[in-house]
């Protein structure tokens, strides 16, 4: 009994010394123009990303982050003479660093380096919506034997602005699912 009543005082202790400085961080956001955006292609619903982080110090956390965005391009006449719409859907898992400086208690900016693993399902249909399947050998702008898995790195730099004391809004600028994206953030 003695040694449990120790370690919930040293627990105790822990926390409320630690009460105003956060360690924990969570974000949910959508973005605007997807990365794998083409000329006149559009987007098949909203962009989103996710990240869940850890304060290792004071001006550094570690993250894991993952998104979703997909785009169809406008039909393309290719060699053939047929009209092709691409398809392109991605989502990325990874980790990424940030460097963060805060600027009073609401306001901090941040930028940092991201590797990760981005699984593309790109595909192409005809102007009658049939799936188009390219001969492996042909010349081809897409290429079919193409891994649809592949490292990803990326930079990026954003802010966090604080509405009240755990609860702000983010905006973002870099590679990944969009490039540029916002939402919701918290801290704990």
């Amino acid at each position: 009994m003695k040694n449990i009543l120790s370690i919930l005082a040293i627990v105790s202790f822990m926390a409320a010394t630690q009460a105003q400085s956060y360690k924990f961080n969570i974000s949910a956001g959508i973005g605007f123009e997807p990365t794998t955006m083409m000329d006149k292609a559009e987007t098949n619903g909203i962009p989103v990303t996710f990240k869940a982080g850890y304060q290792i110090s004071p001006l550094f956390s570690l993250n894991a982050f993952g998104g979703h965005s997909s785009a169809t391009s406008s039909p393309t006449i290719v060699n053939d003479g047929l009209a092709l719409t691409t398809t392109t859907k991605q989502t990325f898992v990874g980790l990424r660093g940030e460097l963060k400086k805060g600027l009073g208690e609401r306001f901090e900016v941040y930028g940092g380096a991201a590797l990760g693993y981005v699984h593309q399902n790109i595909e192409e249909k005809t102007s009658t919506g049939d799936v188009f399947v390219r001969n492996p050998d042909a010349p081809s702008p897409n290429n079919p034997n193409a891994s649809a898995g592949r490292m990803l790195y990326a930079g990026f730099v954003g802010t966090n602005f604080y509405l009240l004391k755990n609860l702000g809004i983010y905006s973002e600028i870099g590679a990944g699912v969009t490039l540029l994206n916002f939402g919701l953030t918290a801290r704990f």
